[in-house]
C-alpha cells in the first residue's frame, strides 16, 4: 500500500511539472518588429497600401492571443486575436500602441496543459509615410497612323478620407504586358508615340516614388482606323427663314458618335445624330468646326462653311407706266434668296404684253388703255417665296 500511494504521490508531482508553462509568453524582438530600446519597430507602411503583419511571440504556452491595451494602431488597420494586423492605412503618421500577447489557455482554445494567463506588454512603433496613387483611371484609344499623346499622372497621398496629396515626381515604367508598335512610355509618364496597326493592347504600368512608394494600374489602349464623316454641310447653301436638314454620317473608330460644333448660325445645331438641322435667323458667311466623338474618346475635327442668305423678297417698288402702241419693258428684281429664281403672275396683263418666268420681266406693245391689277410672286432654288401685287398703268 506504502508503494502504491509514492508511486501516486509521484504521478501527480509530474502532472504538475507539466501543467507549469515554460514562463509566461514574450514577444520576438528580430521579426517582424525589432527591438529599437524599449520599443518594438514595426516596418514602415504607406498610405494607400495594402498591409498584412503578422506579431510573432515565444515562450509561454506556444499558442496567444493579442490585443491593443494602450493606444491604437494607424487609422485603416486592425489586429485580429491571432496577432495579424491588416487593413489600409488611411493617413500618414506614427503611432506607439502598447500591445499585449497573452498566453492562450484551455480554456480558451489552448493546450490542454496550459493554464494560466501568462502575459507581456510591449510598446509598439507603427509610421506611416505618405503612399503614391495613379491618378488616371483609364488612357484614352489610339488611331492608326495618327500621333498619340498621353501624360500619366500620381499623387503623394497623405490621406484617403477625403483624398489629400499632391503631385508625385515619380518613375514610370511597364511592369508588364506590351504596348502597341508605334508607342512607348517614357519614364516621366509619357505615354505617346504613333501606333501602326489595329488591336487592343492591356499592359500594367508603376509608377515608383520616393523610399519603397509605388503603385500599379492595368491600362488598356485600343487602337482602330480613324473616323471618317461623310457630309454635305459645306455645300449647303441657306436662307434665312428656310429650314436646313442635312443628314451626316461617321465610320471608322468605335461605338457610338457624339456631335458637337461650334461656329453654326444662330438657329442651327447638330444633332445626336449628326444631322444638322434648324432654321437661320441671320444671313452671313459661317466658317464652322464639328468634332466627332466615339465612346473610346477618339476624335476628328470637320471644318467647313455655310453661307447663309437674306430672306427673298421683290426689291421693285413700281411698276413704271406703259403707252398705247409703244415698246414696254419693265424687269422686276429681287433681294436675297438662292439663285436662280422663277416667277409666277395672276391677273389679267395688257393686250400685247407677256410675262418672262423665268426673266421676270414683262414685255411687249400694250393695245388699250387702263389700270392691270397684278400680282407676282417669286420662288427661288430652296422653294422660298416672295409675294408682291402691282399697279401697271397703261395710258
Amino acid at each position: 500500500m506504502k508503494r502504491f500511494a509514492m508511486i501516486a504521490g509521484l504521478v501527480v508531482l509530474l502532472a504538475g511539472l507539466l501543467a507549469m508553462p515554460g514562463g509566461a509568453a514574450s514577444f520576438d524582438d528580430s521579426n517582424p518588429c525589432p527591438a529599437s530600446g524599449p520599443l518594438l519597430v514595426c516596418p514602415t507602411m504607406q498610405v494607400g497600401q495594402s498591409v498584412s503583419l503578422q506579431l510573432r511571440a515565444l515562450a509561454g504556452c506556444d499558442n496567444y492571443r493579442w490585443e491593443i491595451t494602450n493606444g491604437s494602431l494607424p487609422a485603416g488597420l486592425s489586429i485580429s486575436s491571432g496577432g495579424n494586423i491588416t487593413g489600409i492605412p488611411t493617413g500618414s503618421g506614427s503611432t506607439q500602441p502598447w500591445v499585449t500577447v497573452h498566453d492562450l489557455t484551455a480554456s480558451e482554445g489552448g493546450p490542454s496543459w496550459c493554464g494560466g494567463d501568462n502575459h507581456s506588454e510591449r510598446q509598439f512603433v507603427f509610421n506611416v509615410t505618405a503612399g503614391i496613387s495613379i491618378q488616371d483611371q483609364s488612357v484614352p484609344g489610339g488611331t492608326v497612323g495618327q500621333a498619340y499623346s498621353k501624360q500619366l499622372t500620381a499623387l503623394s497621398v497623405t490621406s484617403l478620407n477625403p483624398v489629400q496629396g499632391s503631385p508625385a515626381q515619380a518613375t514610370w515604367s511597364i511592369q508588364s504586358g506590351s504596348l502597341p508598335a508605334g508607342v512607348a512610355l517614357s519614364p516621366s509618364g509619357m505615354l505617346s508615340g504613333t501606333p501602326t496597326g489595329e488591336g487592343s493592347w492591356t499592359f500594367v504600368v508603376k509608377a515608383s516614388g520616393g523610399g519603397n512608394a509605388s503603385d500599379t494600374e492595368t491600362e488598356t489602349l485600343v487602337v482602330r482606323q480613324p473616323i471618317t464623316v461623310t457630309t454635305e454641310l459645306g455645300k449647303t447653301k441657306g436662307e434665312v427663314g428656310v429650314p436646313v436638314n442635312v443628314a451626316q454620317t461617321a465610320a471608322g473608330g468605335a461605338g457610338t458618335y457624339t456631335w458637337t460644333a461650334e461656329g453654326l448660325p444662330a438657329g442651327v445645331a447638330v444633332g445626336a445624330d449628326g444631322t444638322v438641322s434648324g432654321t437661320p435667323t441671320i444671313p452671313g458667311r459661317y466658317s464652322f468646326t464639328q468634332t466627332v466623338t466615339d465612346q473610346e474618346q477618339r476624335s476628328t475635327k470637320v471644318n467647313g462653311t455655310l453661307i447663309v442668305a437674306p430672306k427673298l423678297a421683290i426689291r421693285t417698288l413700281l411698276l413704271k407706266p406703259a403707252k398705247v402702241g409703244r415698246a414696254y419693258r419693265a424687269k422686276l428684281a429681287t433681294l436675297g434668296g438662292i439663285a436662280p429664281t422663277t416667277w409666277t403672275i395672276r391677273g389679267k396683263l395688257p393686250q400685247g404684253v407677256k410675262f418672262a418666268a423665268k426673266t421676270g420681266a414683262l414685255i411687249g406693245i400694250p393695245r388699250k388703255a387702263g389700270n392691270y391689277r397684278l400680282t407676282v410672286t417669286a420662288l427661288d432654288s430652296l422653294d422660298a417665296s416672295a409675294k408682291k401685287t402691282f399697279t401697271l398703268v397703261v395710258k
